[in-house]
């Protein structure tokens, strides 16, 4: 690792810029002394981390036949969040399977020494160092517990990514406020900024990423664009209080509760994004609160097909996730296993709840039309039933067009529009 000499490689836009991937990620049972709900290892249809399978003499995660096509995908992503490329590699090329316990302790080794750094800084009252050693080290905390919190190990990471990214989020400008509201007898959390120079900024809910959690978003385009993001992690992920089930959105309502009370903000021009799984929240809630929401973004998320058997036989055959993608939805939902999923997930659609044909506020819907994760004939049903949608599609892109910025940078423009 580096001496204590000022970083110049890790920047907050940089390490939060590209975090949006994947689908779909979910907590449990609650744990007490952490005030995070985790769950117990779902049992499992599809193939995952099983310690019984062995690789040749060898082999590792890039090497591996079963392995090679996500490894090499996801250390792309990892890489693209900020991790260092050697040392980043050096981990794939030294694990054989994806064990929860060894996974966390390489990401974990790779953690520690930028918290020393941290925690330097700050004895030398260099605050921006600190802050960015901190993030650093919130990155490959929450590469440890990626994508699901399945094991005591990964939730053990969760909670130290958690704590580094509040550590850094001290020396934000402008800063953070964290955010609890009372629900049913746990906490909705929610991370609120404002922007400089703006008196009561239009608000934009910010939600969804099944393996990306709130700790892992920049927003900082929102702040640019004179708006106040609130991000909140979306049902069954990161410390939602509840599961990925067809009545979800209450979380939402009381989010909005919460945000129309608040004098500093102008929540007659309230927004929505929702992402990759969490997508669904984004559609269901232009409907539900058409009235108090003036815009909603699904940008990347399902509505009908991708809940259907079909797709979910589609996805059992998936090996770009490099776990297998099913079991984020089972854990997601707290379901007991792949054929529970399966069985429950058609009551999650939108078509089959009767929201397609109802009015909505306005409505923009974008995905890549290569997405091998959310099928992208969910985009086009919402161009197809109800009040006229925005729809983008990028038609040589995959999951929410994550490889071509022009996709972020569309729906920040078109959300302001649609909020001044």
């Amino acid at each position: 690792m580096q001496s204590m000499e000022p970083l110049a490689k890790p920047t907050r836009r940089r390490f939060f810029g590209l975090t949006a991937c994947g689908v779909g990620l979910a907590i449990a049972r609650s744990v007490k002394s952490t005030g995070f709900e985790c769950a117990r290892p779902n049992a499992r249809s599809v193939g995952a981390e099983n310690p019984k399978q062995t690789l040749p003499e060898g082999s590792n995660l890039l090497t591996d036949p079963r392995y090679e096509i996500g490894a090499k995908y996801r250390l792309g992503r990892f890489i693209g969040r900020g991790a260092d490329p050697t040392e980043a590699e050096a981990i794939f090329r030294s694990l054989p399977n994806l064990d929860a316990v060894p996974w966390v302790a390489a990401w974990t080794r790779l953690a520690e020494p930028w918290v020393q750094k941290a925690e330097e800084f700050e004895k030398q009252g260099n605050s921006q160092e600190a802050m960015k050693a901190y993030i650093m080290s919130s990155l490959y905390y929450s590469i440890a517990k990626f994508p699901v919190l399945n094991h005591p190990a990964k939730q053990a990471a969760y909670r130290k990514c958690v704590e580094m990214y509040l550590k850094a989020a001290r020396y934000f400008d402008p800063p953070l406020e964290r955010v609890a509201i009372p629900f049913e007898g746990k906490e909705i959390i929610g991370y609120l900024r404002k922007p400089k120079g703006v008196f009561k900024p239009p608000v934009v809910i910010h939600t969804g990423g099944i393996d990306v959690y709130s700790e892992d978003w920049d927003l900082s385009d929102l702040l640019d664009a004179g708006l106040a993001p609130f991000r909140t992690d979306m049902p069954g992920s990161g410390q939602c209080p509840i599961w990925y089930t067809p009545h979800a959105e209450r979380v939402y309502t009381a989010i909005i509760d919460y945000l129309e009370a608040r004098p500093d903000l102008d929540v007659k021009r309230m927004g929505l994004i929702a992402c990759s799984a969490g997508g669904i929240w984004g559609s269901k809630m232009a409907y539900l609160e058409r009235k108090r929401l003036r815009a909603a973004v699904n940008w990347g998320g399902p509505v009908h097909y991708s809940f259907q058997e079909p797709w979910a036989q589609e996805m059992m055959k998936d090996r770009l996730y490099l776990w297998p993608i099913l079991d984020s939805f089972v854990y997601a939902s707290h379901s007991k296993d792949v054929n529970e999923w399966i069985k429950r997930a058609p009551l999650m659609s939108l078509q089959e709840q009767g929201w397609l044909d109802k009015a909505s506020c306005q409505m923009l819907a974008v995905n890549g039309a290569k997405d091998g994760w959310i099928s992208i004939k969910d985009t086009y049903i919402l161009f197809q039933t109800g009040d006229p949608k925005a729809i983008r599609v990028y038609p040589n892109r995959g999951h929410m067009a994550l490889e071509d910025p022009r996709s972020r940078s569309l729906i920040v423009r078109w959300l302001k529009a649609q909020l001044s």
